[in-house]
């Protein structure tokens, strides 16, 4: 990250407000008297950032300003970044995050005609993140291993070894390994429970295999079954077909007896009447 401008006021001891130009120059050493505003200078700059500085909440408000307001503009990767945060009094903290556009961006700084589109998110935290999330550092990385604050330049060699690898970590972006161990991970979950769906499956699958050839031999005797079924009604179908022609030939003839007995009854009775 490359300071490039900072603007402040209301901050600290800075009142009025005022300018940083860092494209200005290349190497800077600041000198005045105590209370002059030589460390509230680079407070602006972990503030406007991280949110944070020497002092909190409204103690960074200037006692005579109703506001602390600070702007800083810095390169990062290629990009040109602006974030600015405010403080008024008795309310809650604002805070934006810009990048520049255009195409040449070098003469805009120089010009200071920068175009902005918005970082912002919808809320403070999310800002917050989001500048952290882009940096790749957030306040505890920043004044361990970036700027050393007064007196204790060297507070990264005091932190314990689990924590000077996490700011290292942060610094070398490794916890995009992290994330990535964390997607495998869950990838393999997902793998492992496909693979025990499948070996059920499986497993189904052969306990069917298995009593294929029961199965085909109970299907050879149940056809056999129905082969001597199939034989045993059609004799009885033969059988029954006789025993329909028998029956109407014999009623056919015992018709035709009645017949016949009923022609002689009525003979009788015609030779009765006529005696």
């Amino acid at each position: 990250m490359i300071p490039l401008h900072l603007k402040l006021s209301g901050f600290l001891s800075y009142r009025d407000p005022a300018e940083v130009d860092f494209t200005a120059f290349h190497l800077a050493c600041i000198s005045g008297p105590n209370g002059a505003g030589k460390s509230s200078l680079l407070d602006a700059i972990t503030w406007a950032l991280f949110g944070q500085a020497r002092k909190r909440d409204e103690s960074v408000v200037n006692l005579q300003s109703k506001t602390a307001e600070v702007a800083f503009t810095f390169s990062y990767e290629g990009n040109i970044y602006r974030v600015l945060r405010a403080l008024p009094r008795g309310k809650t903290t604002m805070l934006e995050f810009q990048i520049a556009e255009g195409d040449n961006l070098q003469s805009s700084i120089v010009n200071q005609k920068l175009s902005w589109r918005p970082l912002t998110e919808r809320s403070l935290r999310e800002t917050q993140a989001r500048v952290e999330q882009i940096l790749r550092l957030d306040y505890e990385t920043f004044i361990n291993v970036s700027f050393f604050l007064q007196g204790r330049a060297d507070q990264f060699a005091q932190q314990p070894p689990t924590k000077r690898k996490e700011i290292l970590g942060n610094i070398l972006g490794l916890e995009v390994w992290e994330t990535y161990k964390e997607r495998t991970a869950n990838r393999r979950k997902s793998i492992e429970r496909d693979l025990e769906a499948l070996n059920g499956r499986l497993q189904e699958i052969a306990a069917e295999l298995a009593e294929e050839e029961p199965r085909k031999q109970k299907l050879k005797d149940l056809e056999g079954q129905l082969k001597q079924l199939t034989a045993v009604r059609k004799t009885q179908e033969t059988a029954l077909e006789s025993l329909k022609k028998a029956a109407v030939s014999q009623l056919a003839a015992e018709r035709a007896r009645l017949e016949e007995e009923r022609r002689g009854l009525q003979r009788v009775n015609y030779q009765t009447k006529r005696d």
